[in-house]
Order: structure tokens, then sequence, then C-alpha cells
């Protein structure tokens, strides 16, 4: 998938981490700042993940027609 690594429960997990810490209001202006775009980055990958999945899958289905 997109990240070799990282599983996509993995990316998700992170993501939900800094969404509650962006919520809580708790980070100074450049903490959240990097946190945002640490956010964007894992959009990005699970984005990415979901693409490929949906590609595999339609690869799949189109075998069997």
């Amino acid at each position: 998938m997109a990240s070799k690594d990282i599983s996509y429960q993995e990316l998700k997990s992170e993501l939900d981490v800094i969404l509650g810490k962006l919520q809580s209001g708790d980070l100074d202006i450049d903490e959240a700042v990097k946190a945002y775009e640490r956010g964007m980055e894992l959009f990005k990958e699970l984005e990415k993940y979901l693409k490929e999945a949906e590609n595999k899958i339609t690869k799949i289905k189109e075998s069997y027609y």
C-alpha cells in the first residue's frame, strides 16, 4: 500500500492523537502548526492507502467478470 512500513491503522491512530491535541487547545501556536502539518501528511498517506485499496479491489472484481 502507500506506506510499506506503517499500517493504515497506525497512520490513523497517529492522526487521531494529533486531532485530539489540536482540539484540546493546549498547544502553543508553533506546536499547533507543526501538528497540523503532520496531520495533513498523514491524511495524504491515508488517502493513498485507500486509493490503492480501491484500485486493488477494482482489479480483483474485473478479473471475475
